[in-house]
Formats: C-alpha cells, structure tokens, sequence
C-alpha cells in the first residue's frame, strides 16, 4: 500500500478535476495537475460501474497503489495525480493491469 503521506485528500479531488490535464489509455484514465511542490500524491479510484462489490473495488485499488509504489522513481516530482480505472478494467490479471498502469504513468511523467 502506498504511503498515507503520498496519497490525496478528498478535498483536493474537486480542484483537481477543474484544473487538471486528462491522460487516457484502454482501461484507465487520470488526471494530473502540475504544482510547485515537492513529491507526488496520487488516488486510485475505482467507481461501483466497474465492480459492483466492494472488495473487488478495494482490490483493484491495492494494486494500483502497490504498482504506483514500484513506480515512484520513475516520476517526476510536483504533481496530483487521480487514476480512475474504466469499464472492463476488472477482468485484466494483475500483468495486464500493471503493464496498463505503468504505459499510463510514462505519459503522466512526460
């Protein structure tokens, strides 16, 4: 699980809905918003549309936290960043899903 330090506020999600860039890919898609800061902060947010029970939505979002941790390095610092997973997203192994996360991240980081 990703840190409690390094995750976002529910607060912060309206702004950065308003402010931020869109990124897509076939599964998932984030927004980011850029800021002068140092270190990322990140959510994982899985909606009742792609899982209807919660444990499948909690798990989904573990692993998207545990893939975003082994990714860190590869990041630049100074942003907030929502990933919401999309419709079908739940079908995919952890391979798939990671390899999807991870395609998404290197667009982020651009």
């Amino acid at each position: 699980m990703l840190a409690k330090n390094l995750r976002l506020d529910r607060k912060e999600f309206n702004r950065i809905f308003k402010e931020g860039k869109t990124f897509h890919s076939d599964f998932l898609f984030a927004k980011i918003l850029k800021e002068n800061r140092v270190g990322n902060n990140f959510s994982v947010s899985v909606p009742t549309k792609v899982s209807k029970k919660a444990a499948g939505r909690n798990k989904l979002r573990r692993r998207g936290y545990s893939i975003i941790k082994n990714n860190l390095t590869n990041l630049k610092g100074g942003s907030s960043v929502i990933v919401i997973l999309k419709k079908g997203a739940e079908e995919l192994n952890f391979d798939e899903y990671k390899k999807e996360m991870e395609s998404l991240l290197k667009k982020i980081s651009k």
